[in-house]
């Protein structure tokens, strides 16, 4: 199976029950045809028994030809051949037992295995693949098309990124590109492009307050599922949430990429109504590189300790963090300057309802913000 993720030709492979995994999670993405792999990732059962230049902390492993990270759900050994292409083992750890069955009823998602599955994959490997390419740098953003062009709407967790996303999702002018994580590069055109990432997106139950997004994701499930969203809704509509596919959720589906128009900081603010500002580029690219550090610190924790090891032992590491922000500041910045940016400071107390009204007519232009 080769699919086209995040301008990269990627190759996959793994038994039966994985490649039916596989072929559901990767179903938007584009087929790659013959193109060169850029990017081998193989789903197996064994951790690399490979021994280790150094195990510091017990989670990570400095190898000979590349680096284990260890995660709670999955173990990931990144390699590169010698034509080039990034090589990715993962071993899944899949859930089973009574433990597991607790943990589920009390968990947000009430996940079923393909989508637990589904948020390892995108989370611990994909993603953080694409930090190994020194043209793309990851946004904490949600992405969508206006008239083809891409609109990010970026900030930390919880700023109403996807709330405003979910409320323009019918809309005809607007198509889906990404709901968590957007890619961003310069393609050979010159143009600042987004790569669609089909990773599923999250919807909370404050999400399904005033319309038919609560049938629509319990839809099929069965009634434990159901009994547990309602349930945890009526508590706290903050603290439950469930998965969908894009192309069940949104009208439109991007699956490769869109030219990047404009990006939107959702920041929340002491101020008595929304207001946008323009954002100039350095600041954008800064605020970019301290909210994915801070998202992504799991991944990054990996990245201090292949420096250590590599300090340790006397070898060149594999990658580091200090070398991913350099070529992110100079990513993003190539990529934001012919893009329009923006402060959209939104005040603590809006209720959910208005703001999502609010953001509809700011972001399809039908009202001007001071």
């Amino acid at each position: 199976m080769k699919k086209l993720i995040f301008g990269k030709c990627y190759a996959f492979c793994g038994e039966a029950d994985h490649l039916v995994w596989l072929a559901e999670c990767l179903a938007l993405y584009a087929d790659a045809g013959d193109l060169e792999t850029q990017v081998e990732i193989c789903i197996s059962r064994d951790v690399s028994s490979d021994t280790p230049l150094a195990v510091n902390p017990r989670f990570h492993r400095t190898l000979q030809d590349g680096m284990l990270t260890s995660f709670p759900a999955v173990d990931v050994t990144w390699r590169w051949s010698t034509s080039g292409c990034l090589m990715v083992d993962a071993v899944f750890k899949m859930r089973d037992g009574i433990k597991h069955r607790v943990k589920k009823l009390l968990s947000m998602e009430y996940a079923t295995d393909v989508e637990y599955f589904e948020q390892l994959l995108h989370e611990f490997v994909l993603v953080p693949s694409t930090y190994f390419f020194d043209d793309l740098a990851p946004v904490h953003a949600s992405c969508m098309t206006v008239d083809g062009a891409a609109f990010l709407l970026a900030g930390t967790g919880g700023a109403g990124k996807s709330a405003a996303m979910l409320a323009m999702r019918r809309h005809e002018r607007v198509g889906f590109v990404c709901d968590d994580i957007a890619v961003m590069s310069i393609a050979p055109s010159s143009r600042s492009m987004v790569y669609a990432n089909m990773a599923w997106p999250k919807i909370y139950g404050y999400d399904c307050f005033g319309n038919e997004l609560g049938d629509l994701i319990l839809e099929g499930r069965g009634w434990v599922d159901r009994t547990h969203f309602r349930v945890k809704n009526w508590i706290d509509p903050a603290i439950v949430r469930r998965k969908i596919r894009p192309d069940h959720l949104y009208r439109e589906i991007e699956p490769l990429a869109a030219p990047a128009s404009r990006l939107y900081y959702v920041v929340r603010e002491g101020i008595p109504d929304i207001r946008m500002s323009a954002l100039d580029v350095s600041s954008a690219v800064e605020m970019t590189v301290a909210v994915v550090g801070a998202e992504y610190s799991i991944f990054h924790d990996h990245l201090y300790w292949e420096k250590y090891n590599a300090l340790a032992t006397g070898r060149r590491a594999m990658l580091t963090m200090d070398s991913v922000v350099t070529n992110w500041r100079t990513v993003l910045a190539n990529c934001l300057a012919s893009v329009d940016c923006y402060k959209l400071s939104v005040p603590f107390d809006l209720d959910h309802a208005t703001y999502r009204r609010r953001m509809v007519d700011i972001l399809m232009g039908e009202v001007a913000v001071p």
